[in-house]
């Protein structure tokens, strides 16, 4: 491959990722220069499904964002059964990490893996935190992501504390109906705090009722 070739080849996977990014809704407030800036020190990756970004005992010093797909972050109790924490997709979108990230915990105890072929962009933390104190619209992106993330956590608090299963599960559906259709049934019965039996019992009184109102 001769240098002019490999320029065209840069440039034109450059100008893919900068569409790419000008796309999704998290970055709608950045300009085309804080794109470009975010692109340059961006690394796409594939996941293809149930292939993981991280496990158990590995570090995991990078930030990412969501372009398409869906992931889950979870788990595994003290009996080996796993917990999925989070389930975020494409209609969720953020800049996440790993949640050891937000403590002083240095070993890994989550797994994030991709629960559909799901495109990630990859950051160094360390340079994308640089970055951010030099660009004031990057900055307010990162700072909207981690109050989304508390938010998140803070709405699954109550959610356990207050509210019965068949809530949370009529909520999922509403506000989340492209991880209700996309995701394991086993998956969302877990995140629920339900068993898989339940589950299957609400989604049909669900459907029953749903008829009743069209007759």
């Amino acid at each position: 491959m001769n240098i002019r070739v490999l320029f065209l080849f840069i440039f034109t996977a450059v100008m893919d990722s900068f569409k790419t990014f000008r796309n999704i809704s998290f970055f709608q407030e950045l300009s085309d220069e804080e794109i470009t800036v975010l692109v340059n020190i961006s690394t796409p990756k594939l996941l293809q499904r149930k292939e993981k970004l991280t496990e158990p005992g590995k570090s995991f010093n990078q930030l990412f964002i969501l372009s398409h797909g869906l992931l889950r972050f979870f788990f595994d109790d003290e009996n080996g059964v796993e917990s999925n924490l989070f389930l975020p997709s494409e209609k969720e979108a953020a800049i996440m990490e790993s949640p050891e990230s937000y403590s002083e915990e240095n070993e890994g105890k989550y797994t994030i893996e991709a629960v559909i072929e799901s495109q990630i962009f990859l950051f160094n933390k360390s340079e994308f935190e640089e970055i951010a104190f030099q660009h004031r619209g990057i900055y307010n992106v990162y700072l909207k992501s981690l109050k989304l993330i508390i938010n998140i956590a803070k709405t699954r608090i109550e959610q356990f504390c207050s509210t019965s299963p068949h809530s949370r599960y009529e909520e999922f559906l509403e506000t989340r109906p492209f991880t209700s259709q996309n995701a394991n049934r086993k998956y969302i019965a877990n995140f629920l705090g339900i068993t898989p039996n339940s589950l299957s019992r609400m989604t049909a009184r669900i459907h029953k009722k749903r008829n009743e109102r069209k007759k």
